[in-house]
């Protein structure tokens, strides 16, 4: 089966909108892995999750993995300890907006933006469903020849020793390392060092930095092929292009 990788989303279903539908228009056998950190910082993150819950609904082998601010939306709505407000200081509070949700915010005693445990608990009931996609969540998607994570692994271990923490914390251990892996990983988090994806010898980048760059990144990775981008850009244009070897130095065949 021919995947579609979503790099980093955060709120903008503008550009998700119009990469799922030439997804669905070209290649509507494959199924689409979001890589996680679909919300916060851009406008639509409420709609971003509904597009994310249809694809899911449309073709069951879709999937959706935990990014870190998905995990921070989590660990709000479920109460921890006072950092795990630090939701809101990371971009939460355009999520909040997106619901229609205002009011909820205060200082607190360190004149640190907060959001209320009464917000967490209406984000628990009005919202259910998008909470209950979010926790079903997987850490990564392995396939016959790519990893696909949200920041990225740590090439010292196998997959199933994986700390999930790191999976969608830590890019700087994958970064750090040059050397072939068994198998390339696809990520985001760690935004490129230019509106377009990064291709290097063991990983191939795709978060572009969406939500300010107005760039969505997808890697489309074909079941028989080498793998080729799908660009959504803010300008209602949209490219697919096979020619990887333009991106970052390395080629896959480097």
């Amino acid at each position: 089966m021919d995947t579609i990788a979503v790099g980093d989303i955060h709120g903008r279903a503008d550009l998700l909108e119009r990469l799922l539908k030439h997804a669905h228009a070209f290649h509507p056998d494959a199924r689409v892995v979001f890589l996680g950190d679909v919300i916060d910082r851009g406008p639509d993150s409420k709609d971003c999750l509904d597009m994310v819950a249809s694809e899911l609904a449309r073709n069951p082998a879709s999937r959706l993995i935990m990014g870190n601010h998905e995990d921070l939306m989590l660990r709000f709505v479920d109460g921890g300890s006072k950092w795990s407000r630090s939701w809101c200081w990371n971009g939460g509070l355009s999520t909040v907006a997106s619901y229609g949700y205002r009011g909820f915010d205060f200082l607190d005693d360190d004149d640190l933006v907060c959001l209320s445990d009464e917000l967490a608990g209406i984000l628990r009931t009005e919202q259910a469903s998008h909470i209950a996609m979010i926790r079903d969540a997987v850490a990564f998607l392995e396939l016959p020849k790519f990893v696909l994570v949200h920041a990225g692994i740590d090439p010292a271990f196998p997959m199933d020793q994986q700390d999930p923490y790191k999976l969608r914390w830590n890019s700087k251990t994958l970064i750090a390392c040059r050397d072939r892996l068994p198998k390339t990983v696809v990520h985001g988090h760690t935004v490129t060092g230019s509106p377009f994806p990064e291709v290097h010898v063991n990983r191939i980048n795709v978060d572009c930095g969406a939500y300010k760059s107005g760039v969505l990144c997808a890697t489309l990775l074909p079941a028989d092929a080498s793998p080729a981008f799908i660009l959504s850009v803010v300008s209602d244009e949209l490219y697919e292009i096979h020619d990887t070897t333009q991106y970052c130095g390395l080629s896959m065949a480097s």
